[in-house]
């Protein structure tokens, strides 16, 4: 009986110290998650715009007081622990957090920084001049490209403020020259793809044209029906090879039918037998459980869950390449960015 009695008592003890565990952990995820919509109302409430460069958040504009706040902190001094602040006055001046004026912003377009007057000029379409030629442009979606390559991304912020900030601060005329530089190469090696891309293609062509011949020749003996030819476009990645038509049908390098892409912008995929594997709906990819892929915008720029920063994109001609390095992961030329994420980046059929 001693014994039953210690049973049931230490049962009774780890029962009651479980569902105080489970309280706190409520009580716990409770208050994170009002923190959370304490935190989103006030970045609503400050008109606080993220602003990040190659991929990474770097802070955060808050435009009711015109201030650029960096996820950067002091190292030493006065302020030393405390983030490293801009501030825009009303007259246009910029003001670092130690009181010293470093930088005019003017109402047409010109930016006194670093020293020099007039340093840069931005125009009204975005173009970002510097020493008489277009160092950068500013989109009005936020992106901006430094000497065509993208660099940065401030979504809703004012395209002057966008040129200082990233072209005044984070860059200076040495990190600029070498961006031209790696411009220049990526450039180079963008015109040298593009030629791989159209022998490719041409290649491709020939090798489908000989393959509908075969499939026409061949229906033809046993069908007396005409059967109308659908246009296909290629697929390449690392070593695999494949089609797309026009219909959204997705085939192997030996012609087998893969699977289904949606015909519309929405819609679900679905594999060779039918079973749906994954969705699309305004831009968004999902697997068939519903989770997010990526997303792909209208220009071809490729998100993931959890970032507006672009980590793929999805060019004119069909090349996927990942953001940071211009890597290419494959290819797609079928004039549909979103059948060329899913197929490419989500490798949503298993090339």
């Amino acid at each position: 009986m001693k014994a039953i009695r210690i049973l049931i008592i230490s049962a009774a003890i780890l029962f009651g110290a479980s569902t105080a565990q489970a309280q706190f952990g409520n009580l716990i995820g409770g208050i994170k998650k009002a923190k959370e919509k304490v935190d989103e109302y006030n970045k609503k409430r400050n008109g606080d715009i993220d602003f990040s460069a190659n991929g990474t958040v770097q802070g955060f504009f808050r435009s009711r007081t015109g201030e650029f706040i960096f996820n950067e902190k002091h190292a030493d001094g006065e302020r030393k622990g405390k983030k490293v602040v801009y501030k825009i006055e009303e007259n246009g001046d910029v003001v670092y957090d130690d009181g010293r004026k470093v930088a005019e912003l003017k109402a047409d377009g010109t930016v006194n920084c670093r020293g020099k007057e007039g340093y840069m000029k931005v125009l009204a379409d975005g173009q970002v001049i510097i020493d008489g030629e277009t160092a950068a442009r500013i989109t009005d979606d936020g992106r901006v490209y430094i000497y065509d390559v993208e660099y940065a991304y401030a979504p809703g912020l004012n395209k002057q403020y966008a040129a200082y900030l990233f072209l005044g601060i984070f860059q200076d005329q040495t990190s600029l020259a070498k961006a031209k530089t790696k411009a220049a190469e990526i450039k180079k090696k963008r015109a040298e793809e593009a030629k791989r891309q159209q022998e490719e293609a041409a290649r491709q062509r020939a090798l489908a044209a000989q393959n509908k011949n075969v499939r026409t020749a061949t229906t033809s003996k046993s069908s007396n029906n005409t059967q109308q030819n659908v246009r296909e476009y290629r697929i390449e990645k690392g070593s695999a090879r494949g089609y797309v038509d026009e219909n959204g049908v997705v085939y192997n390098w030996a012609h087998t039918k893969l699977g289904q892409l949606p015909k519309g912008s929405s819609g679900d995929i679905t594999d060779a037998s039918g079973h749906r594997i994954g969705s699309v709906w305004s831009g968004d990819i999902k697997d068939a459980y519903g989770s997010l892929l990526c997303h792909v915008s209208s220009g071809g720029s490729i998100s993931v869950k959890g970032s507006n920063a672009t980590v793929a994109e999805v060019h004119a001609a069909g090349r996927v390449d990942w953001w940071k390095d211009s890597k290419t992961i494959g290819y797609c030329d079928c004039n549909n960015y979103v059948w060329t994420a899913a197929i490419i980046f989500c490798d949503i059929f298993r090339f």
